[in-house]
């Protein structure tokens, strides 16, 4: 009954931001996603994090609608999509979002953004499919191999309200009242099986390495909080020195979930991105810079 509450909430607030709410079945998956923005806007695509909906991502949407067209999939049961075990993998993630943008887009190349979870099925999808993607942005993005994942696992495997505490001392530095008055909804979300289902299909395979993102040529931004108790400032510091053609911006005093904390920051963050794409500068190797698509 609080899922269904809460994905009722949910699209109502979509709705009111001009949203269009639409399926897509993907084998066994029937994916709940929204198509925000103008129709023939610059192609974004907007992935959450884990135990997160579509929604969360409220001030970018708002403020990216007016000239892009961004699709906005929901990777749990939380927002209503159907999976079978309650959460997209990483594999499972990149299959589903492969096959969003091939039917909206035609395969058309996007700018792929992702936080979290997102984020870490969006460097996958990158080095799978990298011509799908013109443009990757991640958010305190996860994935990165060379981490303490033993003390992530530990934050992120929520069985008390004492666990709540902790894991919210990694994700705010100043919590958002509208996290203080849910920390029961919280504590149900990462009880569920949407967030407990795609921990257990974790593997150390779905991770990336160093290695792996020196593959990766399409301009990427990372955006990192810079208290991010989670995914900490030196994996994205580490990410960007490895990746060929990356920026790294931190949001000062933001803990992991900008998103929430530093909203209009990151709103401000990502239009500083889209930005820079529209204007860019001469690469230093004398490669051919890379053009924004055209809207």
């Amino acid at each position: 009954m609080v899922f269904y509450v809460f994905t009722l909430l949910t699209m109502a607030y979509l709705w009111l931001v001009g949203a269009r709410r639409r399926h897509l079945q993907v084998g066994t998956t029937s994916l709940v996603y929204y198509d925000i923005g103008r129709p023939d806007g610059e192609p974004w695509v907007l992935l959450h994090g884990l135990g997160s909906v579509a929604a969360s991502w409220g001030p970018v949407l708002r403020r990216l609608r007016r000239d892009c067209r961004m699709l906005v999939p929901e990777l749990s049961e939380l927002g209503g999509s159907r999976i079978e075990g309650g959460g997209l993998g990483v594999r499972q993630g990149v299959e589903a979002v492969a096959a969003l943008i091939a039917s909206e887009l035609g395969g058309r190349s996007v700018t792929l953004v992702g936080i979290s979870l997102g984020g870490w099925l969006a460097a996958r999808l990158a080095l799978a499919r990298p011509e799908l993607v013109s443009r990757l942005v991640l958010v305190d993005a996860g994935g990165y191999h060379d981490q303490d994942w033993d003390e992530i696992e530990r934050l992120v495997r929520v069985r008390t309200m004492a666990d709540v505490r902790e894991l919210y001392g990694a994700l705010f530095v100043r919590v958002p009242w509208t996290m203080r008055v849910s920390r029961g909804a919280f504590f149900k979300a990462y009880t569920s099986r949407a967030v407990t289902g795609v921990l257990d299909r974790l593997r150390e395979e779905d991770t990336f390495a160093a290695g792996d993102l020196a593959r990766l040529r399409m301009p990427t931004a990372l955006i990192w909080g810079e208290k991010d108790g989670l995914f900490r400032l030196e994996t994205a510091r580490a990410m960007a020195a490895t990746l060929p053609n990356a920026t790294l911006e931190v949001l000062p005093g933001c803990g992991h979930a900008v998103h929430l904390e530093c909203p209009r920051r990151l709103a401000t963050a990502l239009r500083s991105v889209r930005a820079q794409a529209r204007n860019p500068v001469p690469l230093p190797s004398g490669e051919r810079p890379w053009q924004a698509p055209t809207t």
